[in-house]
């Protein structure tokens, strides 16, 4: 870690204003070749709705992938067929064995050019899916729409724009755990101190826009109507025709999946050792876009932050602010999630999280591991 800040962030394609958010504001609309897509994407809720979505994919003619040359058109690209994928897998109540050629064959030719799982992930749904109303305002929810939605309608898109929101609103932690890194290992406990004390503030941030979530999405509408088509592949998997010959299991998109909490984890040196937690937090990071991920992992190198803090009493006060802010995090997410699955849940069994963990226990555990943290008392 020995370059400058903004190198380092620039290398892992982490903006310095937005994070993980793309430094763009992602495209709305691919070449004209690729109007199958987009006029299917935007039919979309209607073919849902009257369960003739799985008969118009079988009718996608099969498009040549070499005309998405930039990043961004192999992002929408990506978001288009992850959309389509999911929709066309959990559009009726038994999902098929397998998903047609004419998605199946672009899907697996754009995932691996951009190095990401067949499947929708909080990268597509999140990060590459979203416009700005007014395009000189700031990245908030009230002044973004969703480019792409399964079902429609205002609480679909609250859900995906709130979760846009905090990842903007997170964007100014990711220089500041760099920073961090770097005092722990030079010494500078005044840096430190000072670092971890902007972070904390940065944590309560986004705690703020967690809160923003309940008001705009009615907790039975993402239940019944959102969260299915963000799930992972039933048991044993799904074959693409054309691509694979056995089923491929992959999980569905999940709040784990965000680099942003991850990066203040491994930033704030904040392990998860137990076996019910750190499987599925490594599994989520093969999801992330793969810069991404080496930011995380980035952040994990070098000196223990919480090791250099424990050695100044200033230091030592602002880390466990920072515990004590990413625990109250941890605490309100707990309490949504319980709200918008458990209550809605008929049983214990259905009660799954997203990206297939039994979500409960795996939160209590992160939130014990945070805990665990703090240097004092």
């Amino acid at each position: 870690m020995t370059s400058s800040p903004d190198s380092r962030l620039a290398e892992h394609d982490v903006d310095p204003i937005r994070g993980f958010l793309p430094g763009e504001d992602p495209l709305q609309r691919l070449p004209a070749r690729y109007v199958p897509w987009e006029r299917l994407a935007f039919d979309l809720p209607a073919l849902v709705s009257t369960h003739l979505l799985r008969d118009a994919i079988e009718e996608l003619p099969l498009l040549d992938t070499d005309a998405l040359e930039s990043e961004a058109e192999l992002r929408r690209a990506m978001l288009l067929l992850s959309v389509l994928g999911g929709a066309c897998a959990w559009s009726r109540p038994e999902p098929p064995t397998r998903l047609p050629r004419s998605i199946s064959i672009p899907w697996s030719e754009v995932a691996e050019r951009l190095d990401r799982p067949m499947i929708i992930s909080h990268a597509s749904i999140v990060l590459h899916n979203w416009r700005r109303i007014d395009p000189a305002g700031e990245i908030v929810a009230k002044n973004l729409r969703t480019l792409q939605c399964f079902r429609g309608g205002p609480d679909e898109e609250w859900f995906y724009l709130v979760t846009v929101e905090i990842e903007a609103r997170g964007a100014r932690a990711l220089p500041l755990l760099l920073a961090a890194r770097e005092a722990a290992a030079t010494g500078d406990t005044v840096k430190l101190a000072t670092s971890l004390e902007a972070l904390s503030g940065v944590i309560d941030d986004l705690i703020h826009v967690l809160g923003q979530m309940e008001p705009g999405c009615r907790h039975d509408v993402f239940y019944h109507r959102v969260r299915p088509f963000l799930s992972g592949w039933p048991e044993p998997g799904m074959i693409y025709e054309g691509v694979t010959t056995e089923p491929v299991q992959l999980h569905g998109g999940s709040a784990a999946q965000s680099s942003l909490i991850q990066s203040i984890d491994a930033g704030l040196d904040v392990p998860h050792p137990h076996p019910g937690t750190r499987p599925f937090l490594m599994a989520m990071r093969h999801y992330m876009p793969p810069r991404h991920r080496a930011f995380v992992e980035l952040l994990e190198l070098g000196p223990s932050t919480r090791d250099a803090a424990a050695g100044s009493p200033s230091s030592a006060d602002a880390y466990d602010a920072c515990i004590d802010a990413l625990d109250r995090f941890r605490k309100a997410h707990m309490g949504i999630t319980a709200r918008y699955i458990t209550q809605q849940a008929r049983s214990v069994e259905s009660a799954i999280g997203t990206g297939g963990t039994e979500y409960a226990d795996f939160l209590r555990r992160t939130r014990t591991e945070t805990n665990d943290r703090r240097i004092g008392n």
